[in-house]
């Protein structure tokens, strides 16, 4: 059995604390997701937590673009370094003093020590441990400085950090809801630095100060944090802390089998957000990257992610992300989204990629349009972005591409002779050209010249939309109006009749 504490609903406090390195990671996003899923169906406290103590890293930058994701996604927070909350500073650069004090407290306890050995030192150490075959670790040669020789050599300005006291011969027990109990020798860890000579913080001595300082109860992260669990956990007992109860999340490969990354594609959620996709998609998406609710479900609102979410439902196996499940995901709540708001979307698309005077020009009311044109499109598009190539044409004059005009060189259809009779049967249609008289229109051309309407559809398609792929023909073209849908015609009979 797992030696984990019992956990009242009411004292649930979980954390999501991100360096601010660059955007938001698709893995970073899935650990977010679960901390407040899980602090959603337990009636707990969800954290945020930004770890800017690492300086070489550190981006300022970041800090808002991560914050803003997660509301976009719709992950909200009960503290963080926005809101405040009553653990703050939500920052770590606002915490150095904290650690300064417990790590004085350590010291003071003789459960830590001042080690004045340069970067450079240990370096050469560790090569000619590793010249002589042999594994390097740290010989603990500062514990033996007297406190004078300390005092003096802190009087000659020399740089120092300090190590935290491993104790000898002891095993470090903890229970992950993952996997499972797990023991590791203190012997295998050295005296690791808590505090640098520059006076920040190590990742493992700020994450277990502020997670004891901020009564987190529930650690709930990645896995490749699993190793840092017992360095942490020394830090706990050193404190004389109760260490919260350890979840970690299987890693997410790409469709290699390596570790997602760049070379993957898209890997930040501001990456999908700017292609089209929506939160939506993208929550239950991650959602199902190392949990599951059962062998057939995968399409869950947030509120179904909630009422059913389970850390007893997370695996081991690592999950793998497939960006055209991802596609067909987001397509699916494409089709769900009510088409009010997938206009609004569309609107707002429109408007930031045309000029509005030519839109203008054409005579074309924007938001009337699109509401014709949303019907006509929701079921073909799998991101919000895609629509562009369904619905620029509409508002924009179209080019015909080499391959466009040279398109019926070798097929056996006359085009011309088609595009001709077209315009004139639906010069008959002037002043009533709608997507039922067009249709009977097109129809009655092709019983004339004795060609299947799939062919004549070809060539109208592509004098229309510049493209062998329109939105359906009928309802284009009304669309469109006849006197755009003549013009085009007629401008591509010209190109082709030319060659």
């Amino acid at each position: 059995m797992m030696n984990m504490k019992e956990i009242k609903k009411n004292e649930i406090r979980v954390r999501f604390a991100p360096s601010p390195t660059g955007y938001l990671h698709i893995g970073s996003a899935r650990t977010a997701l679960f901390n407040w899923l899980y602090a959603k169906k337990n009636n707990g406290k969800f954290i945020i937590r930004i770890e800017d103590t690492d300086r070489a890293r550190h981006i300022e930058e970041a800090v808002r673009p991560i914050l803003d994701s997660l509301r976009w996604l719709g992950i909200d927070w009960d503290e963080g370094p926005d809101i405040g909350g009553s653990y703050g500073p939500y920052r770590q650069s606002g915490r150095v003093e904290t650690y300064k004090k417990y790590a004085q407290e350590l010291i003071d306890n003789k459960k830590a020590y001042i080690c004045f050995c340069s970067p450079e030192e240990l370096q050469a150490r560790k090569k000619t441990a590793e010249d002589q075959g042999l594994s390097f670790k740290y010989d603990r040669r500062c514990l033996s400085l007297t406190p004078e020789e300390i005092e003096e050599k802190i009087k000659d300005k020399q740089p120092f950090a300090v190590r935290l006291l491993i104790p000898d011969n002891e095993v470090i027990e903890f229970g992950d809801r993952v996997y499972g109990n797990i023991s590791v020798s203190s012997d295998t860890i050295e005296d690791y630095v808590i505090l640098r000579s520059s006076g920040l913080p190590t990742y493992n001595f700020s994450a277990a100060v502020d997670d004891m300082l901020m009564k987190i109860t529930q650690v709930i992260r990645g896995e490749d944090h699993l190793s840092n669990t017992p360095k942490q956990i020394l830090i706990y007992r050193a404190l004389g802390a109760e260490p919260p109860v350890f979840t970690h999340l299987p890693m997410i490969l790409g469709s290699d089998g390596q570790k997602l990354s760049k070379r993957h594609g898209a890997v930040s959620v501001e990456s999908y957000r700017n292609e089209g996709f929506l939160p939506e998609a993208i929550i239950n998406y991650i959602a199902l990257l190392g949990w599951s609710y059962d062998d057939k479900s995968t399409i869950f609102s947030t509120g179904e992610l909630v009422d059913r979410f389970s850390l007893e439902n997370i695996n081991k196996k690592k999950a793998r992300f497939d960006y055209q499940k991802l596609l067909w995901m987001n397509a699916t709540y494409i089709r769900k989204t009510s088409d009010r708001k997938l206009e609004e979307m569309l609107i707002g698309l429109i408007e930031k990629h045309i000029d509005k005077k030519k839109i203008q020009r054409n005579n074309l009311d924007i938001e009337k349009t699109v509401k014709m044109i949303t019907p006509l499109i929701k079921e073909r598009i799998k991101t919000i972005n895609e629509s562009l190539d369904w619905v620029m044409p509409f508002f924009t004059e179209v080019e015909y591409s080499k391959d466009m005009v040279g398109y019926f060189d070798k097929k056996l259809i006359d085009a011309p002779a088609v595009l001709s009779n077209i315009v004139s049967s639906i010069t008959l249609l002037k002043d009533n050209f709608d997507s039922y008289r067009i249709e009977n229109s097109l129809r009655k051309v092709s019983e004339e010249m004795d060609i299947s309407f799939r062919k004549l559809a070809e060539v109208l398609r592509i004098a229309l939309w510049a493209n062998k792929v329109s939105p359906p023909l009928f309802h284009t073209m009304q669309i469109l109006g006849y006197q755009t849908s003549i013009n085009r015609i007629n401008k591509y009979l010209k190109l082709i009749e030319n060659r």
